[in-house]
């Protein structure tokens, strides 16, 4: 995919997903150093390697990375949820049952060189993305402190739930986008 300002964007799936983990992992790490991103033991290199590796397994699952001049400079990836399904963990409140009871796009990560920030490369891999998905909605969980929260808000993503996706994560927004215009 042709990207901006240099940037070319590139979707993986399945083998190929699973052959840009290393490299993604390099950025997540630095990304996930920096405040406030740096919750914890689920966000550590480890945890990511261990649930992306897990992740990439599943169908459906994409990946689009972006780099500029053969240099990573951003990733977004995600998997669908099928009907029933939602975040692990706790949940409060309880997200509505037309959202749990849909197909949905999980993102599950939305990752951003620092350096490349505040041009539109977030919004364009997130469109990336979520173009032409089958499912009705997608949803992602947000870091409340984040400024890529607020920013969420203003694309249209509505916050419908706090989560708590394992013991040792931190409480965040579990926010949803329809992906069909009469949905």
């Amino acid at each position: 995919m042709t990207g901006f300002d240099g940037i070319h964007l590139r979707r993986h799936e399945g083998l190929d997903a699973g052959s840009t983990i290393t490299a993604i992992a390099d950025l997540y790490e630095m990304v996930y150093a920096e405040p406030p991103y740096d919750g914890g033991p689920l966000f550590t290199r480890h945890r990511f390697l261990q649930r992306t590796n897990r992740q990439v397994q599943s169908p459906g699952f994409s990946l689009i990375t972006a780099d500029a001049d053969r240099v990573l400079v951003g990733f977004a990836f995600g998997l669908p949820f099928r009907e029933g399904s939602w975040w692990a963990g706790t949940s409060t409140p309880q997200p509505p049952a037309e959202l749990v009871a849909s197909a949905k796009f999980a993102v599950i990560e939305l990752v951003v060189h620092p350096a490349r920030r505040g041009r539109g490369l977030g919004r364009a891999l997130l469109a990336a993305l979520l173009d032409r998905r089958p499912e009705h909605y997608a949803i992602l969980l947000a870091e409340p402190t984040a400024p890529a929260r607020q920013i969420y808000g203003r694309w249209g993503w509505q916050q419908v739930a706090d989560v708590q996706p394992a013991p040792d994560a931190p409480r965040l927004h579990a926010l949803m986008r329809s992906l069909k215009p009469d949905a």
